[in-house]
């Protein structure tokens, strides 16, 4: 098992993103196929996103993660929640390498932090800003039940804002009708 694990899923290890996970983070973005829909950044950046990453965390008690394959540990990409001050609003994200790409990693860590938001956190519904030509990522929301709510720009970019509502909580049962005997 992967230290620092905050959450698992069938086949992934998540673990808060932090300065350590540098390398990764500047191997995963060094891939053209997976920074087409990204923000560039260089390792000052990075080091920036990290730290900011471990900021979130420590003070909201959520964030950023790197995930893991829990076969053999390999470093697939990052995912987990992101809190948009402007918005006012918490997203769901994945970056994957083009390596984990049709293995239904990105499906299964956005389904896990999203019914953890719904669990932990105190949100109407739960965004994903993805770049309107991201024809995988657009995919990804839409396995996950969301749906375009609106059009709105992050880092200097247009982006669909896709959401899924909190689910109903269940009220208390019924009374049972009496017998009209």
């Amino acid at each position: 098992m992967i230290e620092g694990v905050v959450l698992t899923t069938a086949r992934l290890e998540m673990v808060p993103l932090a300065s350590i996970h540098l390398p990764d983070m500047l191997d995963l973005y060094a891939d053209e196929r997976v920074t087409r829909f990204l923000v560039p950044l260089d390792e000052a950046g990075h080091l920036r996103r990290l730290r900011e990453a471990e900021e979130m965390w420590a003070g909201r008690g959520f964030g950023r993660v790197a995930l893991y394959e829990r076969a053999g540990g390999s470093f697939v990409g990052r995912g987990g929640l992101q809190y948009w001050s402007q918005f006012d609003e918490v997203e769901v994200g994945w970056a994957l390498r083009a390596g984990a790409w049709r293995r239904g990693y990105a499906s299964e860590a956005g389904a896990a932090w999203i019914d953890w938001a719904f669990a932990h956190l105190d949100v109407p519904y739960v965004t994903a800003c993805i770049d309107p030509g991201n024809h995988a990522s657009l995919s990804v929301a839409q396995r996950l039940g969301m749906s375009v709510r609106r059009t709105d720009v992050l880092h200097e970019r247009q982006v669909l804002v896709f959401a899924i509502d909190r689910p109903e909580r269940p009220g208390p049962e019924p009374a049972p009708r009496p017998s009209t005997r």
